[in-house]
Formats: C-alpha cells, structure tokens, sequence
C-alpha cells in the first residue's frame, strides 16, 4: 500500500488491487474502517478522520472515487466484498496490536452485514478479531430502500429523472437540503457502478420482514465483541419489528440501540461519529 495525497494528518493510499482510502494514522489502541453509502465516498468521513487522534481509514469501494467519473465496467456486490474482506483482513494483520472497529453508514452498514456473512461462510482470508461493530441506519428490508429502488430503476445513461424524483420526496427545507448535498455528490460519479450496486442490494434484501434483518445482525454478533445500531427519526416505525427480529436470535440483549431525532445524513455528521466512536476508541 502507498500514500499519495494528504490532508492535513489524513493521507491517501492505494492498494494493489486498486482500492483507495483516506487514512488517519496514529498510535491508538484501536483502528477503524470506515464504510461510505450508496454513491458516496470516503472523504464523507474527511472532517472526523482531521480531528481524531485514533487510527482510521475510510474505504473507497472500487468505481465510487471522488475524482473519477468513470473507467472500469459496473463492479457487482460479490466483488466488493471480497475487496473489502481482503482490505479489512491485510491491514488489521499489519496493525496486530490494534483493536478492530467497524462502522458503516446506509450501504456501508449493509456491507459490514455481508462481511460478517463473509467470515463466518469461510471465506478466504484471516477473519479479524473485532472489537466493535457499528452500524449506522442499515436496511432490513426493501421499505428502507427508497433511494436504491429509484436508483436501480433508472435510466443508467441519463439519471437525471430519479434526481428530480428523489428530491421531490423531501419532506421539508432540512431534508431538501440534505438531499441536495447527497445529490451533489452522486451526480459526478459512474452511475453504472451507482446503479449496478442498487440493483444488487434490492436483490439481496427482500421486499418485506424483518426475520432477515435478525438473521444477518446476528452473524454480525459472533465476529464482534459489541455490536451497536445507530438509527435516524424514521426508524421509528420499524424499531419494534426490529427488535422483535433481534429478540428471535437471542440478541435483544447483546445488541444495543439508539434512536436518534436526526435526518439519515446526520448520523455521519462529524460530532455524532464523534459521540457513536467514543466508547470503542477513547
């Protein structure tokens, strides 16, 4: 792995197999993988990795850098987690000291539920020792997925129609504006790989229930020491059948959770990854 570009005490690296990240180093006891959502990118997570005296790195899925619009073909599900398995697995053997955290916001949180399937279906790869995983507003089931549903239903050459469409659902100023930041995000971006992603993941979950939510959580509580959800205001109506599902894999009290008041794109607001992070990494 290289270092190219820095930010302050945050640089950039490549690895072989062409994955990009942002990386804090650091001394700590704890090091933490940082997973972006749907269209975004690593540099969501710039502002905490700037202020953090903890080790992180922020993983760029294959295709969704910030700088590059497009190059390689539309990267399927299967592929990025075996990239970031084997990503997560070589940097954690080369910082054995460390403890590992996990953290994923939206998409990022279902991946951190893939690698977990990952691992425990013995894939290939030293499956590492977690101290903490964290997941920020995961799906559990395809009524969580407004945006991927718009998003892999789009025209994959001209998306501009699901933008208009998605903005529209704001239900007021914040959320308009927040849709916006997301939007101007997205927009520079492959939508190939955008809309590749989508598809896969409304493949991956099915339309309704919650038993596959509990299935998939609890894989996540035998690689990882504690295991925490971090959900935003509109979680509020599925909290119950959650829990339920937890409950049904003996996980009700092993998994803590914590409904917030906030928007879904405050959850990865620099002050809350602060106050989420503190317990696994102070």
């Amino acid at each position: 792995m290289t270092s190219a570009l820095a930010f302050g005490q945050v640089t950039e690296g490549r690895t072989s197999t062409g994955l990009r990240y942002l990386e804090r180093k650091s001394d700590s006891d704890t090091l933490t993988f940082f997973f972006h959502g749907l269209g975004l990118d690593a540099t969501d997570y710039l502002g905490y990795l700037s202020h953090t005296d903890t080790h992180g790195i922020a993983l760029n899925l294959r295709g969704y850098e910030p700088d590059r619009s497009a190059g390689i073909p539309p990267v399927p599900l299967a592929s990025h987690i075996r990239l970031a398995a084997s990503f997560v697995e070589q940097v954690s053997r080369e910082n054995a000291g460390k403890e590992v955290v996990l953290l994923g916001f939206s998409l990022g949180a279902d991946l951190i539920l893939q690698l977990a399937e990952h691992w425990q279906s013995g894939g290939r790869g030293e499956v590492p020792t977690v101290r903490a995983a964290l997941l920020l507003d995961p799906n559990v089931n395809q009524s969580t997925m407004t945006i991927s549903r718009l998003f892999a239903e789009a025209d994959p050459t001209d998306p501009v129609s699901a933008f208009k469409e998605l903005v529209n659902l704001a239900p007021d100023k914040d959320g308009f504006r927040s849709l916006c930041h997301y939007l101007a995000k997205v927009a520079p971006k492959d939508f190939g790989q955008v809309r590749q992603l989508s598809r896969d993941m409304i493949t991956y979950w099915r339309p309704d229930g919650y038993d596959q939510f509990g299935a998939r959580l609890h894989n996540v509580t035998r690689v990882a020491e504690h295991v925490r959800l971090v959900l935003s205001a509109s979680y509020g109506e599925h909290l119950s059948a959650m829990r339920a599902a937890m409950g049904r894999h003996g996980d009700a009290d092993t998994v803590s959770v914590e409904l917030t008041g906030v928007d879904h794109f405050d959850l990865i607001d620099e002050d809350r990854l602060t106050s989420v992070l503190a317990p696994f990494t102070g």
